[in-house]
C-alpha cells in the first residue's frame, strides 16, 4: 500500500479550512505561537504535510484540466464540458469563473501553509545538535520551498503580475500589492536554488514527497518558461544543464513501451521509472474520500479517467463497464492533435488513444444485427466505401468527417478518438469516480524535451541527441531510424510544440506551453489548430482575477482586473 503522507493530524484538520484565500483570517492561537506545536518535529511534519494536500486539487482534477488543457490547440470541449467559457473563450469568461476563483483561493491558502512551514523549520529546538533531526528539518523546509514555487508558478502564469508574500499571514490582507512576474520568478528561483543545495532525498521518489530531482526538474521547467518568454540564452543554458543532470545522474528511465507508462500496474509513481514527481492517491479509498464539509483537506481521487472518456454507454451493443469507464466526456482531442501522430511509426498514437469498443450488451445491438464483437470503431482518416459497406449492419464506424467539420471544428462531441492515458479499468465498480492512479506531475520525458529545445537555443552539440533518443524510444519496432529528426526541426517552435503534444497531451501543461512563446504565437496557434476556440485574443494570455477577491480588497484602484476582462 502506498504511503498516505497527506493524512493530517487532527489538529491540522481543525485549521485546514481557516484560509480559503490569503484574505481569510486564520486563528493560529497557541498552535503556532513560539514554543507551540509547530515548533516541534511532529508539528512541523504536520504542517509540511498540509502543504502537499492542495496538490490533490490539481493533479487529475476537472477544473485544473480545464485551466491547463482546454482552449488550447490540442483539447476541445466535449458535450459534457461544464466550462465552455474557458474552452471557447466566450464573452462570459470573466471574474466570476469558478475555476479561476477556486485555484486562486486554494493555492494562496497552500502558499500560506508553505510560508508557515518555512518560518517554523528553524524554530524547532535541537538542543543536542542531533544531526538526524537537523537533516529532517532542512529537508522539510526544502520541501515547503519547492511546493511554494509550484503554487506560485501556477498562479503567476495563470494571472500574471499578482500578490506575492513569503510570510505567513495571521490577519486579513486588505491591501495586497501586485508583484511583477519577473520578481516572483526570481523568488521562485531563489527557493529552488535553496532546495537544490539542501538535504532533500536523492531517491527516485520518496512516497510522493519532493526530492532533489523534483527541485532540479521543476527549475528546468521554469527556466525554459522564462527563457522562451524573454529569449534569454543564459536561461536556456541553465535549463539544458539541469535537464541533462536529471537525465544522466537521476535514477529515471524512458519506457520502451509508451502504453506501459499508463498501465494501472505502473500507476504508483513511486515505482514507475518514468516519473520524477507525482501526487499520491492512496490505494485505500478511505483516503480519497471527501471529509464531510472539509473539502479543502481532501477531495476525492484522480478524476482524469472520467473527463476524457467518450460517450459509449448509450450506443448500440454497449453498456457501461469499469473497463471502458464512466463517460463524463468533458474534453476531446482536436483534429489537429489527432493528425500529429504517425500511427504506423509512433507508438504514442496507440498508447494515447482508444479507438475500439467491443460489444458487451448482446440485447442492445439494435439495427446492427450482424454485430458479433466490435461495437464502435473510430478511424483517424477517412473511411473508404468498402469499409462503410462492411460496417453497415455490423458496428458503428466513425471517421474524421463524422467527428470534425471541414475546418477542423468539432461536429460530434460525444463519439471521438478517446484520450485514454488516464483510464482506470481497475476501479471497484462501473460508477466509481475515484481512481487510485497517482497524478504524474513531472516525467523524465519532459527533461529530454527540455534538453533538446533549450540545448538547441544554447548551441549545445548534443541537443539533437536528446530529442532523437526520446523519439526513437517511442518508435514502433523497426521504425527507430524513421523517427529521427534534424537539427533544424528542434529549432522550430511549431515542431517543438507538436512534439510536446505527442508526448504530453492531457498532462496539464499545454496552456502553459503555448503562452511561454508570447501573446502573438499563443493566439496564432490556437486559432489555427482549434476553430472551436477562435474567439481567443491576446488578453486571454492570462486569466481573470476572481471578482470575489477584487470586491473584498480595499485598494481597488491599484489592484485591478486583468485587461480585457469584466
Amino acid at each position: 500500500m502506498k504511503k498516505n503522507i497527506f493524512i493530517l493530524a487532527s489538529l491540522m484538520l481543525t485549521l485546514g479550512c481557516g484560509c480559503d484565500s490569503f484574505l481569510d483570517e486564520t486563528n493560529y492561537s497557541d498552535v503556532t505561537s513560539e514554543g507551540g506545536y509547530y515548533d516541534t518535529e511532529a508539528g512541523l511534519n504536520a504542517v509540511v504535510n498540509a502543504c502537499y494536500t492542495p496538490l490533490r486539487f490539481w493533479a487529475g482534477r476537472e477544473d485544473a484540466i480545464g485551466l491547463s488543457e482546454t482552449g488550447t490547440d490540442i483539447i476541445a470541449a466535449g458535450s459534457g464540458c461544464v466550462d465552455n467559457n474557458m474552452a471557447a473563450y466566450t464573452q462570459s469568461l470573466d471574474g466570476t469563473n469558478s475555476a479561476c476563483t477556486f485555484y486562486f483561493d486554494r493555492f494562496y491558502a497552500a502558499i500560506n501553509w508553505c510560508n508557515t512551514a518555512i518560518s517554523h523549520a528553524r524554530t524547532v529546538p535541537n538542543p543536542s545538535n542531533d544531526e538526524i533531526l537537523a537533516t529532517t528539518l532542512n529537508k522539510r523546509e526544502a520541501e515547503a520551498r519547492v511546493l511554494r514555487t509550484f503554487y506560485y508558478w501556477i498562479l503567476t502564469e495563470t494571472f500574471g503580475d499578482t500578490y506575492y508574500t513569503d510570510q505567513p499571514s495571521t490577519s486579513i490582507v486588505m491591501n495586497p500589492v501586485k508583484t511583477s512576474t519577473d520578481d516572483i520568478y526570481q523568488s521562485m528561483f531563489d527557493d529552488l536554488d535553496w532546495a537544490i543545495k539542501s538535504k532533500l532525498s536523492t531517491l527516485q521518489n520518496d512516497g510522493g514527497r519532493v526530492t532533489i530531482w523534483t527541485a532540479k526538474a521543476l527549475k528546468a521547467r521554469l527556466l525554459l518558461t522564462r527563457a522562451s518568454e524573454k529569449n534569454d540564452v543564459d536561461m536556456y543554458r541553465q535549463a539544458y544543464d539541469l535537464a541533462k543532470d536529471v537525465i544522466e545522474n537521476g535514477p529515471f528511465e524512458l519506457a520502451e513501451d509508451f502504453a506501459s507508462i499508463w498501465d494501472m500496474k505502473k500507476s504508483d509513481g513511486n515505482s514507475n521509472k518514468e516519473v520524477i514527481w507525482y501526487v499520491d492517491y492512496s490505494t485505500n479509498q478511505l483516503y480519497n474520500s471527501e471529509l464531510d464539509d472539509k473539502a479543502v483537506i481532501r477531495n476525492g481521487g484522480n478524476n482524469a479517467h472520467l473527463l476524457f472518456c467518450m460517450k459509449y454507454d448509450d450506443q448500440p451493443g454497449m453498456t457501461r463497464t469499469a473497463e471502458y469507464g464512466r463517460p463524463f466526456n468533458r474534453y476531446m482531442p482536436t483534429r489537429y492533435l489527432v493528425d500529429l501522430f504517425d500511427e504506423e511509426k509512433d507508438q504514442r498514437y496507440a498508447g494515447s488513444f482508444r479507438n475500439l469498443w467491443i460489444m458487451n450488451n448482446e440485447k442492445g445491438k439494435g439495427k446492427y444485427t450482424a454485430m458479433t464483437d466490435t461495437a464502435i470503431y473510430i478511424i483517424k482518416g477517412e473511411a473508404t466505401k468498402a469499409q462503410r459497406e462492411w460496417a453497415e449492419n455490423r458496428y458503428q464506424l466513425f471517421d474524421r468527417n463524422d467527428v470534425y467539420n471541414a475546418d477542423g471544428s468539432t461536429k460530434n462531441l460525444k463519439q471521438y478518438l478517446e484520450l485514454s492515458k488516464f483510464a482506470d479499468p481497475t476501479r471497484a465498480s462501473k460508477d466509481e469516480d475515484r481512481s487510485t492512479r497517482d497524478g504524474f506531475m513531472i516525467r523524465i520525458a519532459e527533461m529530454y524535451l527540455i534538453a533538446a529545445e533549450a540545448g538547441a537555443k544554447a548551441n549545445r552539440a548534443d541537443a539533437l541527441d536528446y530529442m532523437n533518443k526520446l523519439r526513437m524510444s517511442r518508435a514502433i519496432s523497426g521504425y527507430e531510424d524513421a523517427m529521427r529528426v534534424e537539427l533544424s526541426q528542434i529549432q522550430d517552435i511549431d515542431f517543438i510544440l507538436d512534439e510536446r503534444a505527442r508526448e504530453l497531451a492531457g498532462e496539464q501543461l499545454r496552456w502553459f506551453d503555448l503562452k511561454r512563446f508570447g501573446k502573438e504565437q499563443f493566439v496564432k496557434r490556437i486559432k489555427k489548430c482549434n476553430p472551436d476556440a477562435a474567439n481567443v485574443d491576446e488578453h486571454h494570455w492570462v486569466r481573470p482575477f476572481p471578482q470575489t477577491f477584487l470586491d473584498a480588497i480595499e485598494n481597488k484602484t491599484e489592484f485591478t482586473q486583468n485587461t480585457g476582462y469584466k
